[in-house]
């Protein structure tokens, strides 16, 4: 193989691969950076915020007495393994108040350009090391 010739395997060859997940949180204006804060704490290394408008008309959110049709979109790339945990306490905030409400999903990322753009999508630390006997 071309990568044997020249001495170096690729990443994947000396590295166990972690499943990354696009996660899509819609919740009211304002709550975006809880949401943040919230994938943080799950390894969550990248996550950015972006305002949208709900497809409810007026009216619906004058009969509820609560939310708006203002809303902020975060988007989170994690570690599938640690979407569950995640998954759980935003369920628990969901349920807190109707101000709390939000609907949430996820993807899954098939594949990323680049060993650095895995690197920095999966929080792996740059000090990390290649395992010599990788576990299958």
């Amino acid at each position: 193989m071309a990568e044997e010739v020249k001495g170096h395997l690729p990443y994947e060859k000396t590295h166990r691969l972690k499943s990354l997940l696009l996660v899509v949180t819609v919740v009211g204006r304002g709550q975006g950076d809880a949401i943040v804060s919230l994938a943080n704490k799950y390894e969550c290394n990248f996550s950015f915020i972006s305002h949208g408008r709900g497809t409810a008309p007026n009216n619906f959110y004058a009969i509820l007495g609560s939310g708006s049709l203002k809303k902020d979109v975060v988007f989170s790339i994690m570690k599938e393994i640690n979407y569950q945990g995640f998954e759980k306490e935003l369920k628990a905030r969901f349920a807190v108040s109707a101000m709390a409400k939000g609907i949430s999903y996820c993807i899954r990322m098939d594949s990323v350009a680049g060993v650095s753009v895995y690197k920095m999508l999966s929080n792996t630390r740059y000090f990390e090391k290649a395992s010599k006997h990788m576990k299958k």
